[in-house]
């Protein structure tokens, strides 16, 4: 009756084991595209940030491509019922675990360094648009993408020196980059179709790109400690069904021990040449009985 309550409780956990491995592999892809997502939009906007805003995300990257091997660990572990896999399969999930909650705490610590790192980038890049290439097209990017203009609004560019060489909208004596126009009018001068900027963005583009940056710092921690929730399941889980394995194969080895004593001691009853017979005890023929 143990032994088969330890079976059947060994194959639940095999079987949720699978079931958590499974799990694993679909987080794992779904933390690498997140992963790689936000090293996408960090790299968009890379020219107002700091090299070490890029390691939480590459970070994640790195940890689930482990995870999607160490999986296999746990399945064949689970399949095959083989200790030794299985408590690989627990220590590697411990070891990546440690690296995920790192991997979260790095990505909250530099959350919070992302407003003062953005402003002072801006700020410090923006009289600078028309000197480096650069600069100019980071600017037209985010202005473009984030529909914004400036730093917090179009009067940050009554400070910077325009160029000659590049053309603007002119604005209250203040030159604007086209990339700060919300809308266009088509207008024909000459028999020429030509375009009028009518409106410009009305927000400035810290506000914007803190927030995006911000979100998608705290979109990398929330994966990673979700993630990691889902791996502290999987370690339980691994340790218990490798207690079970060795339990069970222990019974296995018990039973058939016993088994093994009970043939040798019933072929040992009937063989007649090893069956004992009684002593009988006679006089002496020389011995005198008084």
């Amino acid at each position: 009756m143990a032994q088969n309550n330890l079976e059947v409780g060994m194959k639940c956990i095999k079987y949720m084991l699978l079931c958590v491995t499974a799990i694993f592999v679909l987080t794992s892809a779904l933390i690498i595209s997140v992963g790689t997502t936000i090293y996408a939009i960090y790299y968009d906007v890379a020219f107002f940030l700091y090299d070490q805003m890029f390691s939480p995300a590459t970070f994640i990257v790195v940890i689930g491509i482990i995870m999607l091997f160490v999986s296999l660990f746990g399945c064949i572990g689970a399949l095959k019922e083989s200790t030794c896999l299985v408590n690989i399969f627990a220590v590697i999930l411990s070891l990546v675990l440690v690296l995920e909650v790192a991997a979260a705490i790095a990505a909250y610590t530099l959350r919070g360094q992302v407003a003062r790192m953005l402003d002072e980038n801006l700020r410090s890049s923006l009289p600078y648009y028309y000197t480096y290439p650069d600069v100019t097209k980071s600017y037209d990017f985010i202005q473009n993408r984030l529909n914004c203009c400036g730093v917090d609004s179009y009067l940050d560019w009554g400070e910077v020196i325009s160029d000659k060489s590049h053309e603007g909208i002119a604005v209250a004596n203040i030159t604007v980059p086209f990339s700060c126009c919300a809308e266009t009018r088509t207008q024909y001068v000459n028999e020429m179709e030509v375009e009028e900027c009518e409106k410009l963005y009305a927000n400035g583009c810290l506000p914007r790109i803190t927030y995006l940056v911000y979100q998608s710092a705290g979109l990398l921690g929330a994966g990673a400690m979700t993630i990691a929730f889902i791996q502290i399941i999987g370690i339980v889980f691994s340790f218990s069904l490798a207690t079970s394995i060795r339990k069970a194969k222990s019974e296995r080895e018990r039973r058939r021990w016993e088994i093994q004593e009970r043939m040798i001691n019933a072929y040992t009853s009937l063989s007649p040449d090893t069956e004992k017979k009684p002593v009988v005890y006679v006089p002496f023929h020389g011995q005198t009985v008084a």
